[in-house]
C-alpha cells in the first residue's frame, strides 16, 4: 500500500497506527518530502468488503446451500 502525502502528492511514511474499531486504523504519517513540505498528518485505513469471499466461507456457503436440496438436486448438481 503507498501512502501520498494530501499536500503536495509526495511518498508519505507511516510512522504509527492506531486501531479505532474492528477492521478501521487510523494511520500516522509523514511527508517525505521534508525539504519543500515536511507535512504530518492522519489517514483513515478500513477494510470494506470482498471481491472474492474467502475459500473456506464459499465452501461452507456451498454446502449449507447444498444440503438444503433434494437428494436427487445435489447429485444432479455435482455430476453423479
Amino acid at each position: 500500500m503507498r501512502v501520498t502525502c494530501p499536500h503536495c502528492g509526495s511518498k508519505a511514511i507511516i510512522t504509527s497506527r492506531e486501531n479505532v474499531a474492528d477492521n478501521v486504523s487510523e494511520l500516522y504519517c509523514s511527508c517525505s518530502n521534508t525539504k519543500e513540505c515536511g507535512a504530518t498528518f492522519v489517514a483513515s485505513l478500513a477494510f470494506k468488503h470482498y471481491l472474492n469471499p474467502p475459500r473456506g466461507d464459499a465452501a461452507q456457503l456451498a454446502a449449507a446451500l447444498l444440503s438444503n436440496l433434494p437428494r436427487e438436486k445435489q447429485l444432479e448438481l455435482i455430476g453423479l
